[in-house]
């Protein structure tokens, strides 16, 4: 008689086993988890991302004056971009996820303005060569501007980053949007130093 019970009490062990799965699977994903992953190299000045001869470090954008930006906000991605190669590379695309366009700037010259630029030269860090005479160097000042913001963004989470290189291709990181506690200092600026 126990050979004719054995069936039933196997799969009423394996519908109660699925019941329970499908309630802790449930209940995990309510558990307040954010919308978007947050990446596993983040840290107090930013995101970093190494891609090949690509180090793309501090990814952040500096502070709201309150506990966010509002929706439509324009935001300002600072970018410390260390090109390790022998060659120039290009950033040629920056797109910021929700945000109506992207434009990526440069000082060039030094002056206090911010050009927009179709692609930003990177000048090669390792490189034996000469490199393109207009190429920035790692600590020059240009940034990222994502304009109209379509959600509120929220000190202490991040914001999709997605960075376009004409060597290195199509890379996916993202911008951690700094706390007002962070009272982390702006790196310095090739141009910092240099008088009039």
């Amino acid at each position: 008689m126990r050979s004719q019970g054995t069936p039933t009490r196997t799969a009423a062990t394996r519908c109660a086993a699925a019941v329970l799965l499908a309630v802790v699977t449930a209940t995990a994903g309510a558990c307040g988890e954010d919308r978007e992953p947050k990446p596993h190299n983040i840290n107090e000045t930013g995101v970093d991302t190494v891609i090949g001869d690509l180090r793309i470090l501090a990814v952040h954008v500096p502070a709201p004056d309150g506990d966010r930006y509002p929706r439509g906000s324009d935001l300002r991605v600072i970018l410390t971009i260390v090109n390790v190669g022998t060659t120039t590379d290009s950033l040629t695309r920056a797109s910021v996820l929700d945000a109506e366009r992207t434009e990526i700037r440069w000082d060039r010259n030094c002056d206090g303005t911010l050009e927009t630029l179709d692609r930003l030269p990177l000048a090669p860090a390792g490189g034996t060569g000469p490199a393109e005479p207009a190429a920035a160097g790692p600590f020059d000042p240009y940034d990222v501007m994502a304009f109209s913001v379509r959600r509120d963004v929220l000190a202490g989470t991040t914001i999709g980053l997605t960075l376009t290189f004409q060597h290195a291709g199509r890379i996916v990181t993202a911008a951690y949007v700094q706390p007002r506690s962070a009272n982390i200092a702006e790196p310095v600026r090739r141009c910092a130093g240099r008088s009039g």
